[in-house]
């Protein structure tokens, strides 16, 4: 969104921000599901995160369930939502199967490998060349990751493959590095494209899509989130994904915690780590001047 390449735009002038966690501080005479105290989220994306405080109605909001941290709830909606359902709704898992994925330090990759483990699947990852890549193999692995490798060991990553065959593949980065996933999946699989990082178009070989019969599938959270919305299956996938939280199964995706007034530094940063605007901070901020309450978003 902040490349401007999202397709959900707010209207200029406006307050930017797609994710983020609200406590109700007071509520009108008609509310009849929320109260005082409850931690809340947007119901849909590009409502505006970025903000002390808002005024909105009932039907904007969803609660979460109680027991979340605050960069749990903050992060919520997004990236383990889009995790939960990639593994749910494509192909059935049971435990002892694989899933394949690039991608793996993002916020939905480190959901990918905590659900997995949860689930009793396995997970091979795939992340990109860097100087630092035993550091990271060692942290993913240290969150539940069963292999990983970079982008440029592709002969250890298929020869791994052929003895713990993926039939699910989560595509994040697109572009040529699709062809990596492809050839890695068993006869009859799923690759399941939600992203396009490489900013490339996705390179799709005739060979192992026909011949592997291989379908190809998209996801896009806020287009569930805009059918699903209040849904059953919405309910079941938020009291799930909260008890993993609770009992330390998943954990928010690395981040910083900042003011509103670091807002530039936050910027500069948000491509290296994910930067968690905190409100009771902002606050706090001597910048602010005094305050006589406290919001957490």
């Amino acid at each position: 969104q902040v490349e401007g390449k999202y397709p959900v735009r707010m209207e200029l002038p406006g307050i930017g921000g797609n994710e983020g966690s609200a406590t109700v501080l007071e509520v009108g005479d008609a509310v009849r599901e929320l109260k005082v105290g409850d931690t809340v989220i947007p119901r849909f994306a590009g409502s505006g995160t970025w903000t002390t405080h808002k005024v909105v109605s009932e039907q904007e909001l969803k609660k979460l369930p109680e027991g979340l941290s605050v960069a749990a709830s903050a992060m919520f909606a997004v990236n383990p939502c889009t995790a939960y359902r990639m593994l749910e709704d494509f192909r059935p898992l049971s435990p002892g199967d694989w899933v394949l994925q690039n991608g793996a330090t993002s916020g939905v990759g480190r959901a990918v490998i905590e659900m997995c483990r949860a689930r009793g699947v396995g997970s091979i990852n795939i992340i990109r060349d860097r100087e630092d890549a035993a550091a990271v193999k060692s942290e993913l692995s240290s969150q539940g990751a069963d292999a990983v490798f970079t982008v440029s060991e592709r002969s250890e990553l298929e020869q791994f493959c052929r003895s713990n065959t993926p039939h699910l593949a989560l595509n994040m980065v697109g572009g040529r590095e699709t062809v990596s996933l492809l050839k890695c999946l068993g006869e009859g699989s799923n690759l399941v494209t939600y992203g396009a990082m490489s900013n490339s178009p996705m390179v799709v070989p005739f060979g192992p899509m026909v011949f592997k019969d291989i379908t190809l599938n998209n996801y896009w959270m806020t287009r569930w989130t805009r059918k699903f919305a209040g849904s059953v299956a919405e309910v079941g996938m938020f009291e799930q994904i909260a008890e993993w939280f609770r009992t330390g199964k998943l954990t928010p995706t690395p981040h910083e915690e900042r003011s509103f007034f670091d807002h530039e530094e936050a910027f500069k940063s948000a491509f290296k780590r994910k930067q968690l605007f905190v409100v009771e901070r902002t606050l706090k901020d001597s910048r602010a001047g005094s305050s006589d309450f406290l919001v957490t978003l």
